[in-house]
């Protein structure tokens, strides 16, 4: 009887521990990554929108950083939060404010360069070089 317990205990011990080291093959990781929405289809587009009162914006953008804070520009402003990763989807939460009244972002992971935003079915692509134009 000790035999089997402890044979069936080994067993549940590697099971768990291959579980724990086995990560899924299409797991993406969005650490250190900037995604970005554009509101123009080219940099002309965007500096022809302006007008001589304000600069209006050209794109929102979200950056995932360290330790599972993120930093989203929805309009003018930098709102700072935190994320996870759960399957498909990025959750980010933040103190309420009048961008994010209900406290919650949720983007849904569609592959290593596109992100779609659920509230409003925005697809956000990541940012490759130091512009947003590329």
């Amino acid at each position: 009887m000790k035999i089997k317990l402890l044979f069936l205990s080994s067993l549940f011990l590697m099971a768990s521990f291959c579980e724990r080291n086995d990560l899924p093959k299409d797991k993406v990781s969005v650490e250190n990554e900037t995604f970005i929405y554009l509101y123009f289809k080219t940099e002309q587009d965007c500096l022809d929108a302006q007008t001589t009162d304000f600069f209006i914006n050209c794109h929102s953008e979200i950056k995932f950083l360290e330790n599972g804070l993120a930093e989203i520009m929805l309009t003018d402003i930098i709102w700072r939060g935190e994320y996870t990763v759960k399957k498909k989807n990025i959750i980010v939460t933040f103190e309420d404010n009048h961008e994010v009244p209900e406290g919650t972002l949720v983007f849904q992971i569609i592959n290593k360069s596109k992100i779609k935003r659920l509230d409003d079915d925005t697809v956000w692509k990541k940012m490759t070089g130091d512009s947003i134009w590329d």
